[in-house]
C-alpha cells in the first residue's frame, strides 16, 4: 500500500514538474501535452476505477490551481474519466500497446470533449477556435501514457 501511495505521489509530482518545465519552454507546449491526464489515465489503467478518481480530483484540483483556470473544472473532468478509463480498461482488452493507444486516445477524446463542454457553458465561449493545439491534446496523452506505461510494465513486472 505504501509503495501504490508513494508512486502516486511520486507522479503527481512529475506530472507538476512537467507541466511546469513544458509552460517555461514554450507556453503552448502545455496545450499539446496534458500531464496531469497522462498521471490519471496511467493511475487508472494500473490501479482501478477507484484509484483513478481519486487520482482525478487530486490531479485537477491542481491543475485547476496552477491554471489559474475555474477551480474544480479540470477536477470534475478528469476525475470522471480516471473512473471511466479504469472501469473500461478491467472490461476491455488493452493489454498490448496499440489497443491501448486508441482506448487511451478515445478517452483523452473524451476528457477533452468533457471538459470542452464544461468550459463553455461557464465562459460562453469556446476554446477550440483559439486554440487549435487543443486539437492534438488527445493524442499525444495517449501516446504518451502508454509508453509509460509500457516502460512501467517492463521494469515492474509483478504488476
Amino acid at each position: 500500500m505504501v509503495r501504490k501511495g508513494f508512486i502516486l505521489v511520486l507522479g503527481l509530482i512529475l506530472a507538476v514538474g512537467l507541466y511546469a518545465l513544458l509552460g517555461w519552454l514554450e507556453p503552448s507546449l502545455v496545450l499539446l501535452v496534458n500531464s496531469f491526464a497522462i498521471l490519471v489515465f496511467f493511475t487508472a489503467v494500473f490501479y482501478g476505477e477507484l484509484n483513478g478518481a481519486i487520482m482525478g480530483t487530486c490531479a485537477g484540483l491542481v491543475q485547476d490551481a496552477l491554471s489559474h483556470g475555474v477551480f474544480g473544472l479540470s477536477g470534475l473532468s478528469l476525475t470522471v474519466s480516471g473512473f471511466l478509463t479504469g472501469w473500461l480498461s478491467q472490461r476491455l482488452d488493452v493489454h498490448t500497446f496499440y489497443k491501448r493507444l486508441v482506448f487511451l486516445f478515445i478517452m483523452s477524446l473524451f476528457q477533452l470533449f468533457f471538459w470542452a463542454i464544461f468550459y463553455f457553458l461557464i465562459f460562453r465561449k469556446s476554446l477550440l477556435y483559439s486554440q487549435p493545439a487543443l486539437y492534438l491534446q488527445p493524442f499525444f496523452s495517449a501516446l504518451l501514457a502508454s509508453l509509460i506505461i509500457n516502460i512501467f510494465k517492463k521494469l515492474n513486472p509483478a504488476v
